[in-house]
Formats: structure tokens, C-alpha cells, sequence
């Protein structure tokens, strides 16, 4: 991996998990270990500038279940708003370091591998630190992407549950894809898989 691009993770973990009813997805345990913590775990061990974890429902518990990882925990006070305020405020929070690349990850990746971590940020070094990178499983992209800080402001400006699809839809000569044979990049957990 090339030393001298920089990279900041943000991990979205502020979701009431709605479609799940009462419950926090995040907190449910999968295998012995709780979901937020599966998720967090390869992006830690991937070893970046740094990793914000963005948080709103039960901030707190999610904060004491990753209390053993060295992570900047963001609150996002607009969580009930959507996902993209969320990413606005971790953006925001790593905006004085001015990294090279923003890595964009969720909470609710269980199976995500670091290997495959790795292989989006060694891509996205391997482009200069230019392109938006996007692992992609069988032809379906998945998370984590890396956005060059040139985006910064823009994804400072969401809002609401608008995402970053449009910047990638707008800017397709600056997006680079990466496959991977992990569906781990794109399986999330919804009710159906904890019954």
C-alpha cells in the first residue's frame, strides 16, 4: 500500500434500525459477537489515518460495545433525518485532517473481510488517490468506497436519507470499480436472517 495517500474511515452506525422493529440490528449478536463490532473490526484492522463511527439510536451502547478499539465517535443529533446526515457529520469530523481518500463504510456488514478493505484502498492508492473506488460482488457494488477529499464538501451538504449515488452517477469517468469474490461488501443482516 502506498504510505503517502492518507485515508479516514467513516462508519455509519446512527440508524434506528426501522425495518426491524424495536430492536438495534447493530446490537444483536451473530456468531457470539455483536453486529456493529463484526463490521467495525476490518476496517480497524486495516489500519487508516482514522475511524470515525457516526452514531445516533443508543450512541451510547454502541460507544461501550467498541469501547476496546482506538475510534472517534461522531453523534449525529439529525439521525432520524437518514443516512445522508450521517455521513455529512463524519465528513465534517474529519475534515481539519484532510486526507487524501474518505472511506465510507456501514454498520451493519457483518461478514465484510479486511482483506477486502485492503484491496479497495491499495485500488484507490493504485489510481493516485483520484477516483472514487467501489468494491463490486457479482456485478452488484458494495461498501466499503473511498472518495477522493475533493467530495468532501459535497458530502458535507447531505441531506436527509440522500447517499452519495448521485455524485457517483454524475462523475462516472472518476469512478473506479473493484471486483471482489466477498459477498461480504454487500450482505447485510435484515430480520429474515436472524429468524
Amino acid at each position: 500500500m502506498n504510505n503517502d495517500v492518507t485515508i479516514c474511515a467513516i462508519i455509519l452506525a446512527a440508524g434506528s434500525s426501522r425495518r426491524m422493529g424495536p430492536i438495534n440490528k447493530l446490537l444483536m449478536e451473530l456468531d457470539g459477537e455483536m453486529m456493529v463490532k463484526r463490521s467495525v473490526q476490518p476496517i480497524v484492522e486495516a489500519k487508516l489515518e482514522s475511524v470515525v463511527v457516526v452514531t445516533g439510536f443508543e450512541s451510547e451502547k454502541l460507544q461501550s460495545c467498541l469501547s476496546e478499539y482506538r475510534l472517534r465517535f461522531v453523534f449525529n443529533e439529525y439521525y432520524r433525518d437518514g443516512m445522508g446526515t450521517s455521513l455529512a457529520a463524519g465528513v465534517e469530523s474529519i475534515s481539519a485532517i484532510e486526507p487524501d481518500g474518505i472511506l465510507v463504510s456501514l454498520g451493519d456488514l457483518p461478514y465484510l473481510r479486511e482483506e477486502s478493505v485492503l484491496a479497495v484502498v491499495q485500488r484507490f492508492c493504485d489510481l493516485g488517490g483520484e477516483k472514487i473506488t467501489i468494491p463490486v460482488y457479482q456485478e452488484a457494488p458494495g461498501h466499503p468506497i473511498v472518495f477522493p477529499f475533493r467530495y468532501a464538501e459535497e458530502l458535507k451538504a447531505l441531506k436527509g436519507d440522500q447517499g452519495a449515488r448521485h455524485l457517483i452517477r454524475r462523475d462516472v469517468d472518476s469512478v473506479a470499480f473493484v471486483e471482489l469474490e466477498d459477498d461480504g461488501i454487500v450482505k447485510d443482516i435484515d430480520s429474515s436472517d436472524l429468524i
